[in-house]
């Protein structure tokens, strides 16, 4: 007859067999090694996020920086149309236009005021303004958003023609001399 270990407790007696206890020291490991890696995953996901946030920052601001800059420009050239236009007017009002001159004086004070306007706003400030003039008066906007358009693509056309795209200038012609191939 066998005699009963005195270190591992019986089935019979309620306890955990020998291999039952190895598989519950294991599962606690396990257990132990699957927290680990939730909180090494945790840390690696918060990490990435940090560093997207930063990222989109970083572009925000780089974006915000360049859209301030082209809105300077902007305002510079709008000046400078302001005054030619304005030395128009007095070399008309010279000539005794002065209906003529009245007009282009006005021209010239509306367009530097959009050059102040440009420069005392920001570009949130003038996104919002441009919405609510686009919800006030809708058919003036499309009509502003599709002369643009039609401006935007003649200058695109015209720098096309200037590059080289056109057909003028030497070897333009067809070989055999042009009208009639002659």
């Amino acid at each position: 007859m066998t005699m009963p270990r005195d270190d591992v407790p019986n089935s019979s007696g309620g306890g955990a067999t020998a291999g039952e206890i190895d598989q519950q020291s294991s599962g606690g490991g396990t257990r132990a090694q699957m927290r680990d890696v939730k909180e090494k995953v945790a840390d690696v996901k918060g990490k990435v996020v940090e560093e997207a946030k930063s990222s989109i920052r970083q572009v925000r601001d780089s974006a915000s920086a360049s859209l301030s800059q082209s809105r300077t420009r902007a305002a510079d050239s709008l000046e400078s149309i302001a005054n030619a236009v304005r030395s128009t007017g007095d070399r008309l009002r010279s000539e005794n236009r002065t209906s003529v001159a009245d007009l282009s004086e006005s021209l010239a004070d509306q367009v530097g005021q959009l050059s102040s306007y440009l420069r005392t706003r920001d570009f949130r400030g003038v996104r919002e303004d441009v919405e609510r003039f686009a919800r006030r008066q809708p058919s003036v906007a499309i009509g502003v958003a599709l002369a643009l358009g039609v401006l935007g693509a003649r200058f695109i056309k015209s720098s096309k023609r200037g590059a080289g795209g056109g057909g003028y200038g030497p070897g333009a012609l067809p070989a055999g001399g042009g009208y009639g191939g002659v």
